[in-house]
């Protein structure tokens, strides 16, 4: 019986790894090529904050399903990082949208001079990331095509 064991534990470790949470994968993706780009300029690593990472989940998930882009929404960043209790010194978000991989959305970034400056402000300590897919997006008003990714990365020192 060990092999069906065996088998069983390869299953098992398979299913739990497909029941990661959707966007884990390309959060990780662009915290490395962002601490990349942060230790090329000198920058200390950003660290993955629980809370910012909430922050930018509730915007990206926001985009998608009310099919708009931009930094505002109800209460803006600022707001949205309070609302998930954290405490904050200084903030700023990145947002993206219809870049299929973490890279077509650092790609943009990088390519953005206001969104190059977050990336690259070394006073900024921690990040949240978040990546959510909308299948049925509608086109944004004024676009031919729907985006379907929304892309938000929100920094913050306490």
């Amino acid at each position: 019986m060990p092999g069906l064991c065996m088998r069983r534990a390869w299953v098992l470790a398979l299913a739990l790894a497909c029941a990661a949470p959707a966007g884990a994968d390309e959060a990780g993706q662009v915290l490395a090529a962002v601490n990349q780009q942060r230790a090329n300029a000198g920058c200390p690593a950003l660290v993955m904050n629980a809370k910012l990472s909430a922050a930018a989940k509730v915007h990206a998930r926001a985009m998608a399903e009310k099919d708009f882009f931009g930094h505002g929404g109800k209460s803006g960043f600022a707001g949205r990082i309070k609302a998930q209790g954290y405490r904050y010194s200084l903030a700023a978000e990145n947002i993206a949208a219809g870049q299929k991989t973490a890279a077509g959305a650092m790609q943009a970034w990088m390519d953005s001079s206001g969104h190059r400056k977050n990336i690259l402000n070394c006073r900024l300590r921690e990040t949240g990331i978040a990546m959510v897919y909308q299948a049925d997006d509608a086109p944004l008003k004024g676009s031919k095509h729907p985006m379907k990714y929304y892309w938000v990365q929100v920094f913050a020192s306490p």
